[in-house]
């Protein structure tokens, strides 16, 4: 391996993580729906519970409790920062770096990232889940 030095704003470090964090888990191919790699992921749906729990199992605790967060706030909106200073984190882009095994986990089992993100603004970035996510979600949490 080579360590490789890039610079990227500040303000765009999670989207730099996930990029990455995609490129990895499509095994340096390119990021979800490239040419060459596994295709484009599908969306989650209802029927999805055993895919779910499956994935969920190979979720770190901090990872679950940045979810359980998401979960129990179905669509509402939370800043990196707000999501790591309630998971006790030193900030942002700790949230991004923690968000990369649940992308990689994801992407292979054949499906889309579990939340959502974006840059209300040019801000900084937002995480949820949609309410069907959630559902789906608080179900395999709830079962363990």
């Amino acid at each position: 391996m080579l360590d490789i030095t890039v610079k990227v704003p500040s303000e765009r470090l999670a989207d730099f993580y996930s990029m990455y964090g995609q490129w990895l888990a499509t095994g340096g191919t390119g990021g979800p729906g490239s040419e060459g790699g596994k295709g484009a992921p599908e969306p989650w749906g209802s029927s999805d519970e055993e895919l779910a729990r499956k994935v969920w199992g190979k979720l770190s605790d901090s990872a679950k409790a940045l979810f359980s967060i998401l979960i129990d706030a179905p669509g509402r909106e939370f800043s990196g920062d707000e999501l790591a200073e309630r998971l006790g984190m030193s900030g942002k882009n700790a949230v991004a770096g923690l968000l990369g095994w649940p992308g990689r986990h994801c992407i292979e089992a054949g499906r889309e990232w579990l939340w959502d993100w974006r840059y209300p603004d040019g801000k900084t970035v937002v995480y949820w889940l949609t309410p069907e996510m959630a559902e789906l979600l608080r179900s395999v949490r709830d079962s363990r």
